[in-house]
């Protein structure tokens, strides 16, 4: 299953690619959940860096609401990228 969604991240992000150049990126504008989005990305990466052995956890702070006006799929995209990219430079640690 986090393959399969790893696959359509990389595909949306190709898609989001040519409708930028194209001038055609829209954004959603519907709630979202900050928790949400954050513990799937987390989820998704969970596995690479735990075998890299990598503690990876989210912490959202009590400020944080509970809902926001977004683009649940291009927070995602923008969240994996970082975590992505986090991961590329981080060694590995011995266990």
């Amino acid at each position: 299953v986090k393959s399969g969604q790893s696959l359509l991240a990389i595909i949306n992000d190709i898609l989001d690619f040519s409708k930028i150049e194209a001038g055609r990126l829209e954004l959603e504008r519907i709630p979202v959940s900050p928790v949400e989005v954050i513990n799937d990305v987390v989820g998704l990466f969970w596995e690479r860096a735990s075998s890299k052995g990598i503690d990876l956890t989210a912490y959202v702070g009590p400020s944080v609401p509970e809902a926001i006006v977004g683009d649940p799929v291009r927070l995602n995209q923008v969240l994996s990228n970082l975590i992505n990219n986090a991961l590329k430079v981080t060694a590995k640690r011995d266990l």
